[in-house]
């Protein structure tokens, strides 16, 4: 019976039109992006031509936008002995801000009565604007959008790409690692990246405030902000407050160290009915900088979010383990064997297995205790929590097996070939008299690839199929078991080793032992099968 694992291969013809008519419609939209900050440099570029005037501030008022603030000003300034009133403050009318912190600021830069340097349009001199915006920052706005299009065009011309790279393994394979280290290298080095601003930036401030200042401040803003996405609508409360250090105004809006958003309305609706605009109540000002405070200093489930950089970090790593697994169609056979006499084999370390599966069962359980905070249907903690038993279960399974005895075993040549008797030799280490049964066995699998057509699909599945199983022995005494000496004969009507991921001959020696009321021995050591015409 043959072993199948299958990968998605991509579509055929009709695929590949409609995977590239999508990254076509993609650039399209992308290059409209382009066009409109394109067109907006042409403005600001122009902007820069405009003169600079006096202007005389005569209102500026914080407004609250909804979802963001914003600074109304109003000025009056002369050109040519006639006196003009704007309130345009830069490109857009209003300067805007998430935070109410921020506006303030921009607030006390222009209080009624003061003059500063503005521009107007000599083109039109009614035209004027207290900020004007610098080519840089538009150029660097423009550069970003060119992103959507290159974007697009890639995903046009992928699935013709893909084709040519199908015509050998080898070629196949070069390009699978051309692809996958680099962007497993981006998801790694996003993931790496976030993590001190999500997750280590909030717990040593959650820490460090623990000796901050009480101060009284009074709430002057209090909602709930919502964020749309394709994923649907998230929220977050939003308290901003206004408090005095030495004499100094200061406005706040820093509810816990840990930002973002998430579904479920009534849990941050809730928070804010406890924050009613006006209300006196106490926040934690930092002694060292009193323009940092915080509503609640302590630490929360919500700094579980800063785990999700991990899940970021982790998928990088394995992306660009397999990037440098990938190995060619064919590869020559290491001669390093062939020039010993007795040669050790090893199998793979169970702990790598074990450790894995911790650390993703780690991550799953604390997005499970994120959906179980959220107001997240219940089919998702349901779904989430079943799988997520199965991988504890896993993870369970491969640590206990880290503990299982290991046989470290020897074959006698190095130099094997069709037709050529082994002698093989093995002790197990470890408490040997916990395996009740050994069974020995001599494999050889062969592993080809197969390709089906199923209308525009094409499926590719790698199959290992056992071409030669004999057993070597089975044994249930305790000195059998803990170490042994067999010799066996590669038959000569079996082909030598041919090592690729895709197609193939693999031999290797299985070494099975049972274990009650804990998971099995199962140790696989490769080792190599030469050519008849092997001179090495």
């Amino acid at each position: 019976m043959g072993m199948h694992f299958s990968t998605h291969a991509g579509g055929g013809i009709a695929g590949k039109i409609i995977f590239s008519v999508f990254g076509l419609f993609f650039a399209f939209m992308g290059s409209m992006f382009v066009k409109q900050e394109w067109n907006a440099l042409q403005d600001i570029k122009a902007m820069q031509q405009w003169v600079q005037t006096p202007c005389t501030i005569e209102t500026s008022k914080t407004e609250d936008a909804g979802e963001d603030f914003r600074l109304a000003v109003t000025y009056r300034y002369a050109v040519n002995g006639n006196t003009y009133t704007g309130d345009q403050y830069g490109k857009r009318r209003y300067l805007k801000a998430e935070t109410i912190g921020e506006i303030k600021s921009a607030e006390k830069r222009f209080p009624p009565g003061k003059t500063v340097q503005g521009f107007y349009n000599p083109a039109d001199p009614a035209e004027a604007v207290l900020d004007r915006p610098t080519v840089k920052d538009a150029k660097r706005s423009l550069g970003l959008t060119f992103i959507f299009p290159a974007f697009g065009l890639l995903f046009a011309g992928l699935p013709w790409m893909r084709g040519r790279s199908r015509k050998t393994a080898a070629k196949k394979e070069r390009s699978a690692r051309l692809f996958l280290i680099p962007f497993g290298s981006i998801f790694a080095a996003v993931g790496l990246l976030m993590i001190k601003p999500l997750l280590v930036d909030p717990m040593q401030k959650t820490q460090a405030a623990k000796t901050w200042n009480e101060v009284p401040a009074t709430v002057v803003s209090s909602k709930v902000k919502s964020h749309d996405s394709d994923d649907g609508t998230t929220y977050s409360p939003y308290i901003a407050y206004r408090y005095v250090v030495d004499g100094s105004e200061y406005f706040g809006d820093q509810y816990t160290f840990m930002g973002g958003s998430s579904s479920g309305y009534d849990g941050k609706a809730e928070i804010v009915r406890r924050y009613p605009r006006n209300m006196e109540f106490t926040v934690y000002v930092n002694p060292d900088n009193p323009a940092e405070s915080v509503i609640n200093r302590e630490a929360s489930w919500t700094l579980l979010f800063g785990l999700i950089p991990l899940v970021f970090a982790a998928a990088g790593i394995a992306i660009i383990i397999a990037g440098f697994r990938a190995k060619g169609g064919s590869t020559p056979l290491d001669q390093k064997q062939a020039g010993e006499h007795v040669v050790a084999l090893k199998g793979k370390s169970p702990k790598a297995k074990a450790v894995g599966l911790t650390l993703f069962a780690g991550i799953w359980g604390g997005a499970i205790f994120l959906i179980l905070k959220s107001d997240a249907p219940i089919l998702f903690p349901i779904v989430f929590g079943l799988f997520g038993i199965a991988i504890a279960a896993g993870a369970v399974h491969a640590i206990l097996a880290t503990f299982n005895p290991r046989p470290v075993a020897e074959i006698t040549p190095g130099r094997i070939h069709p037709g050529t008797q082994v002698a093989l030799r093995w002790r197990i280490g470890g408490r040997t008299e916990r395996i009740s049964s050994l069974t020995v066995s001599l494999q050889c699998l062969k592993v080809t690839t197969e390709t089906r057509r199923s209308g525009s699909e094409t499926r590719t599945s790698v199959i290992k199929t056992p071409i030669h199983d004999e057993e070597l022995l089975q044994s249930s005494q305790q000195h059998g078991i803990a170490q042994q000496a067999v010799t066996f004969t590669i038959p000569a009507d079996r082909p030598a080793s041919r090592p690729g991921n895709h197609d193939g001959i693999q031999w290797q020696l299985i070494f099975h032992g049972d274990i009650a009321r804990w998971p099995d021995m199962k140790e696989e050591l490769p080792f190599l099968v030469y050519p008849q015409e092997t001179n090495a």
